[in-house]
């Protein structure tokens, strides 16, 4: 018998990973976690492996998104809410080589300064 396995939630920590996979346990939800111990060795590799993943089977996708749900976390399938006071990324970046320049100007003043 062939099984997929879904994954249904990424978390950052192990320890996320299994509070919700007992959830899952404790109402008959089968559920695995994927590279948890890779990233426990080594957590540099979190954003290239996506964090640590619970999977499911296939056909226990729809109970266990409502009860990843039901414990205040977030699944795969959710949409991120984003805020209105997101700044843009070239604001960012104009404020920063606004205090570079500010920063390089007065280390230079001070060491012309001291020239003097």
């Amino acid at each position: 018998m062939d099984m997929e396995l879904i994954t249904v939630a990424v978390f950052p920590n192990a320890f996320n990973a299994h509070l919700v996979q007992g959830r899952l346990h404790a109402d008959g939800v089968g559920s695995y976690i994927k590279d948890e111990h890779t990233l426990q060795v080594n957590p540099l590799y979190s954003n290239a492996l996506g964090g640590i993943k619970l999977q499911v089977k296939q056909t226990d996708v729809p109970v266990a998104i409502a009860l990843i749900r039901q414990s205040g976390y977030r699944t795969v399938f959710d949409t991120p809410q984003t805020t209105a006071k997101q700044q843009h990324i070239l604001l960012r970046f104009i404020k920063f080589v606004a205090a570079a320049v500010i920063l390089l100007g007065w280390l230079y003043l001070i060491d012309f300064k001291d020239k003097m």
